[in-house]
């Protein structure tokens, strides 16, 4: 099991679907879940990550930054295994 955490999946997933009913289906959540993780991220970080529009969440400025780091997260937690792994000979 990935130590990624479930917000990040859930972040990601939503940034990408632009929405958090698609993103629930794609995951096999509610999307009540996934908003409240999102919700609970606003509160801690004290800024909006997504916009909520009448078509979907676009993410703001701090969204966007968060997805691009969440991101280089994701890979280099991928490589640091990968790298870990090949230790184990």
């Amino acid at each position: 099991m990935s130590p990624f955490s479930r917000f990040a999946h859930y972040f990601i997933a939503v940034a990408r679907c632009g929405s958090l009913r698609r993103a629930a289906e794609q995951l096999h959540i509610s999307a009540s879940a996934i908003n409240r993780q999102i919700l609970q991220a606003e509160e801690a970080f004290g800024t909006p990550l997504f916009e909520r529009l009448p078509e979907g969440l676009r993410m703001t400025t701090a969204g966007e930054l968060l997805y691009d780091n969440l991101l280089r997260w994701q890979k280099e937690f991928r490589q640091t295994r990968q790298n870990l792994m090949s230790c184990r000979g």
